[in-house]
């Protein structure tokens, strides 16, 4: 009984830590995809510093700022320092995803002026999210810009903007608290609090449960 006591309560554990690991992820996501007429014309990577490294020689503080945003340790007030320009747009916002590298293939999808035309799914978008941006760096001109969308579809989950040129993105809006709240949707700057909780209070009484059977099964030979 206390091998297994012990194999249970090492299960528990378990599942705490990795509760832990997703709490501590947050809530933002790099799930973005083209789509549209831009799916095969482009291509969406992870903002990894392995990927960014084209960065080291020509903008180091931008890759340092950019590691440190997708890894959490630093936010958008960390862009508003480097770009100040952009204060009074990025103020109040929230970042909807990490910061990607997004790249055409085969010369991507261009308007008739010469911009890609792009077209990305995002899973997060809901009618919570108001005031969409993307948030650009420009690598061929050494600058943070906010990108107003063209485009975007609600019902379909897809954002459709123009860019002069390509490089790493975010995509980033303000946060309707009252639609989030209501309908469970969107993007919160909490982090799932809630459903972390409702793990340890499954692990805790799971260990009641174990403590109790214990106990009588103890008291049954105690008795006996």
């Amino acid at each position: 009984m206390k091998k297994k006591m012990t194999g249970i309560v090492l299960l528990i554990i378990l599942v705490c830590a990795q509760a832990m690991g997703a709490f501590a992820a947050g809530s933002r996501t790099a799930t973005v995809d083209p789509a549209g007429d831009s799916a095969g014309k482009y291509m969406v990577t992870e903002g990894s510093p392995e990927k960014l490294a084209y960065l080291e020689e020509s903008a180091p503080e931008t890759l340092a700022l950019i590691t440190e945003i997708n890894e959490g340790t630093k936010n958008l007030d960390a862009i508003i320092a480097a770009a100040p320009e952009l204060a009074d747009e990025l103020t109040g916002k929230t970042l909807i995803t990490d910061i990607f590298e997004l790249e055409p293939i085969d010369g991507g999808v261009l308007t008739d002026d010469g911009k890609y035309l792009v077209t990305l799914s995002v899973p997060e978008l809901t009618e919570a999210l108001t005031n969409v941006r993307l948030l650009h760096y420009s690598t061929d001109r050494g600058l943070w810009e906010l990108v107003v969308p063209t485009d975007v579809d609600y019902e379909n989950k897809q954002i459709t903007a123009e860019f002069e040129d390509l490089s790493p993105i975010a995509i980033v809006a303000d946060v309707d608290e009252s639609k989030v709240a209501d309908k469970g949707t969107g993007v919160s700057p909490q982090t799932g609090m809630t459903s972390v909780w409702g793990i340890y209070m499954g692990a805790a009484v799971i260990l009641a449960l174990i403590a109790g059977a214990m106990f009588i099964k103890s008291r049954k030979k105690v008795c006996q």
